[in-house]
């Protein structure tokens, strides 16, 4: 299902410590060795491995869509590019499963699928390109810099943030971006500072979000992190280099906005907030039963997950082994409702045909492989 709006890499390349014996035979992939919990900061990654990433993005700025490396203190591990869409989004699921677009190994910590890339699409990105990162109910979520442990972000610049003990930078491109400097220590001056929207709001808020993330994680019995001991804040010294007068940095004043935003919510029969009320219903029908479930706004815009693993919805339904363990994430984006494939094994179809993302309109139905079926409902109050 890759085309060209959707580019990915892997680095293959065996390390000294994976390369079998002289005297033996290897047949199949080169397996690849544990990779190292990080030594460096985000910033001393990104400062290390700076040519090869300014390589990628640069390569892949003549037409507006995110970038996303995966990098580890030795070097970027994998590289994709999504395409911004005129009229639906574009993504990209990261995690172990070897289905999954940016297909990372080495790191036990990782779930099979566990997190989403969705760009948003040009009608509502604007010149900004706008994407959503989104934890897809995983064990360990992912890292900001501050060493805060989120669900979901929303921006339209550069993030950077610790997924499992790879470090993610991802890069919203446009053909009229400015080139990149040469010079590495240049290149990370360059970059807008990032503004997080839950430190310029009130004390209030954020302590809300902090309760119910921690409830909404007690619910499925995952492990608590403590991100700021997992990973150093500050720089290490190996990174390069003077810098040339062409390379002097100029910090654009406009920062990027970081909106740390709800993840997908844990649906029993019915999630309707106490001051929410129903928009729609999901209908999930299999050989092995049927479930209706009640869905109020909040949890369209936070996301829905549908799939066999105990994380997901309706999964007594859905517990055929040829549903995968995260197949389908149903979400709102920019007040548009969307069913997005989680890089499932079997696939998602609807009117015979494959699909990645797909609109979601009252009546719309999809097929999860060739075993269960999903229809969304909207109530007569949400079409009023």
């Amino acid at each position: 299902m890759d085309d060209e709006s959707r580019i990915f890499w892997h680095d293959r390349s065996p390390t000294p410590e994976s390369i079998p014996p002289n005297d033996h035979t290897f047949i199949g992939e080169i397996p690849q060795p544990p990779v190292k919990a990080p030594g460096l900061s985000l910033k001393a990654q990104f400062i290390k491995h700076f040519a090869r990433i300014r390589e990628w993005v640069q390569a892949h700025s003549r037409r507006p869509g995110v970038s996303m490396m995966a990098m580890t203190d030795e070097a970027v591990r994998a590289a994709a590019f999504v395409a911004t869409r005129s009229d639906l989004v574009a993504t990209a699921i990261l995690g172990r499963h070897s289905k999954a677009d940016l297909h990372l190994v080495g790191d036990e910590t990782l779930s099979l699928r566990h997190v989403a890339l969705i760009a948003f699409p040009s009608e509502a990105a604007g010149r900004s390109q706008r994407y959503r990162l989104v934890d897809l109910r995983s064990a360990t979520a992912f890292v900001d810099e501050r060493g805060k442990r989120l669900r979901a972000i929303e921006a339209d610049g550069p993030a950077f943030v610790h997924v499992g003990r790879f470090g993610l930078v991802i890069f919203g491109t446009h053909p009229s971006d400015e080139p990149w400097p040469n010079d590495a220590r240049a290149g990370w001056d360059a970059i807008p500072d990032r503004l997080y929207l839950d430190e310029v709001e009130t004390e209030a808020k954020p302590l809300q979000w902090d309760m119910d993330s921690d409830r909404a994680w007690e619910v499925d019995d995952l492990p608590a992190i403590s991100a700021v001991e997992a990973f150093p804040a500050t720089p290490a010294a190996d990174a390069p280099s003077a810098r040339s007068a062409d390379d002097a940095p100029s910090r654009p004043a406009a920062p990027t906005i970081v909106h740390r935003v709800s993840g997908p919510q844990m649906v029993v029969h019915e999630l309707v907030g106490r001051d929410d009320s129903p928009c729609g219903e999901l209908l999930v029908t299999s050989p092995r039963g049927a479930a209706t479930v009640v869905v109020g706004r909040d949890a369209l815009q936070a996301g829905i997950l549908l799939g066999r693993s105990r994380r997901c919805d309706a999964g007594r339904v859905l517990s055929d082994r040829k549903i995968s363990r995260v197949h389908l994430l149903i979400i709102e984006i920019a007040g548009v409702l969307y069913a997005m494939d989680t890089a499932s094994s079997n696939g998602v179809f609807g009117d015979a045909h494959r699909e990645r993302a797909r609109r979601l309109e009252s009546g719309t139905s999809l097929s999860l492989s060739d075993v269960a079926k999903v229809e969304w409902r909207t109530t007569p109050a949400a079409r009023a």
